[in-house]
């Protein structure tokens, strides 16, 4: 039978494996206040361990779908140890692609721990988000073949798309963390403004895809469409009017995660510090893309750190934070 660790030593393995696997989150999630910072934690590796059945190239597709169902059964279940170790005990003998994810899969029962340990409020909106994104992984499939390279997207419409499964989701469901731990405090959720999250998701998702396409293609595999990019002497660049098309949708949803996020009252500091740690760095990753010059693009140490003191600084406005924002999508949309 299955042993199940305490949920101290399995928050323990959550907190551990959280920096393995998403350095930038294990940094700002610990800014959201309890059960949030939990919730976000325990969501972001249920969604990495859907991720790792579907990435994980040692696996056929039988196996990948017997995994995904097997996965959800324990999910729904938690408490149930045969739905675990049918889980656990579905994966073939093999070394993972990533041990970091590995481990993570391995420990599974850590993570089902933490999330048993969660208000039912919280846990319900994650269970949707990976019942959801697993859905859609289910569904993805290349969409043609070119030079070698398998593309799952026709046109900016199929990127939205494939961006909301995989980000979308998440979206959806942290902003309704968000929404109930804010109940209560005179703050009203509007429709447009859950909108907003679910893009502030496509967003961050579409800056990944810009910022990793070149080392995609060399998987052997591309999110942005065929019609946008070339191949020159085997590198693979974004060009023509394409390139400018993708970086303005990805700025356009980041625009909506500014707003999304300036609306939450300001006294919330431990979330909008956490949606700005990840919306500044995409703005300032897209601006170091479009300038073209990086095989991988990456903000330097020294922007980090800027941006970090920038939003952790007590007295920071609202003024100050949208200034810093307009100047570095300027030059994105300049550059492209």
């Amino acid at each position: 039978m299955l042993q199940r660790s305490n949920p101290s030593e399995a928050w323990d393995f959550c907190r551990h494996i959280l920096v393995d696997v998403s350095r930038s989150f294990a940094i700002i999630i610990p800014e959201c206040p309890p059960p949030i910072d939990r919730a976000l934690c325990v969501a972001y590796l249920l969604c990495r361990i859907a991720d790792t059945i579907e990435d994980e190239p040692d696996l056929d597709e039988s196996r990948r779908l017997e995994l995904f169902d097997a996965f959800l059964r324990a999910l729904n279940d938690p408490g149930d140890e045969h739905a675990l170790s049918e889980f656990l005990n579905r994966w073939p003998a093999m070394e993972f692609s990533e041990s970091g994810y590995g481990e993570l899969v391995r420990g599974t029962a850590h993570v089902l721990t933490v999330y048993c340990e969660l208000p039912h409020e919280v846990r319900e909106p994650i269970r949707i988000c990976v019942h959801e994104m697993v859905a859609g992984m289910r569904a993805i499939a290349p969409v043609e073949t070119r030079d070698g390279i398998s593309f799952f997207c026709r046109d900016l419409s199929d990127l939205d798309r494939y961006c909301h499964i995989v980000a979308g989701t998440v979206g959806v469901m942290s902003t309704a963390l968000f929404e109930w731990k804010l109940a209560g405090s005179g703050f009203e959720a509007s429709p447009e403004w859950r909108e907003k999250g679910r893009r502030l998701g496509l967003g961050l998702q579409m800056t990944n895809i810009i910022k990793d396409c070149r080392v995609d293609a060399e998987r052997r595999v591309s999110f942005i469409p065929s019609a946008y990019v070339t191949l020159n002497e085997g590198r693979f660049e974004l060009t023509g009017p394409g390139r400018r098309e993708i970086f303005t949708r990805a700025v356009e949803h980041l625009d909506a995660g500014l707003e999304y996020t300036l609306t939450i009252p300001r006294e919330n500091t431990g979330i909008r510090r956490f949606l700005l740690g990840s919306l500044l760095p995409a703005i300032a990753t897209l601006q170091v893309a479009a300038s073209g010059t990086e095989h991988h693009p990456k903000i330097d140490r020294d922007k980090m750190m800027h941006i970090i003191e920038l939003i952790a600084a007590e007295q920071v406005t609202d003024e100050a934070i949208r200034t810093w924002y307009a100047e570095h999508r300027a030059s994105v949309l300049d550059l492209v």
